[in-house]
């Protein structure tokens, strides 16, 4: 699976009366620290939700607008500081709780994470949704939103969207009166991506070379510029007979 990091510093701070050995203030620590889980897992949901929605990364004031503060009622309190670009999240307990072998024992494991993980003192995300892992790479390569193709004659480049489609490396020429495509590496519909229809460029080199065709979903049907058909196959593109 796509691993995504995302920028999150979480502080938690530890109450003075809290004593990890009693064990009512135990249990209520334990409890908060499930607490913390979910909400990075929800965090890690939001964040792909977000991307198939708008194609762009979302910005801590729209994450919160879909999933709301973290609020802990008990011994711990949390301060919530997150980059514009979520790529990395940060350990989420303090040295306190971090010491205390169970209660680290719970955060790192798998008890209540699906779409996060630990490694490395770092919360990691896990995109689930095939096009939401193509998506987070465009945007990476295009160092910002996919944005709506121009309507005028272009010869740089660009990955955008138009009528529903996404297009990869489009450039537009003009066709008589009318703009139209003129090269691109891949085309879609948006709701073709994971079986195909795509389109995809002639060139062959480029289906080796280009770093798109590796999130394609494996299956999915393409046809290039002159209607030879290929599938995504676990070896590549591969041509079908």
């Amino acid at each position: 699976m796509k691993k995504i990091l995302c920028i999150l510093f979480l502080l938690i701070n530890l109450s003075f009366a809290l004593d990890l050995t009693n064990f009512e203030d135990r249990q209520s620590a334990l409890q908060d620290v499930k607490t913390i889980i979910l909400y990075e897992e929800s965090i890690a949901k939001a964040y792909e939700d977000f991307i198939l929605t708008n194609y762009k990364f979302p910005t801590l004031a729209e994450i919160k607008t879909l999933i709301g503060n973290l609020t802990l009622v008990n011994n711990i309190s949390s301060n919530l500081v997150l980059s514009s670009t979520l790529t990395k999240i940060s350990y989420g307990l303090n040295s306190d709780l971090k010491a205390d072998s169970s209660i680290k024992a719970l955060y790192e494991s798998n008890t209540y994470r699906k779409r996060t993980y630990v490694r490395n003192d770092e919360i990691n995300f896990i995109l689930e949704d095939e096009f939401a892992k193509h998506l987070y790479d465009l945007i990476k390569q295009n160092g910002g939103e996919i944005q709506t193709c121009p309507t005028t004659v272009f010869t740089t480049a660009m990955n955008c969207k138009e009528n529903n489609h996404i297009y990869i490396q489009l450039t537009k020429k003009l066709e008589g009166l009318e703009v139209v495509p003129n090269t691109y590496l891949m085309a879609y519909h948006m709701d073709n991506f994971k079986n195909g229809p795509i389109i995809i460029t002639n060139d062959t080199s480029k289906h080796i070379t280009e770093s798109a065709f590796d999130s394609i979903p494996k299956g999915a049907l393409l046809y290039d510029v002159d209607g030879v058909k290929y599938v995504k196959t676990l070896a590549g593109i591969e041509i079908l007979k």
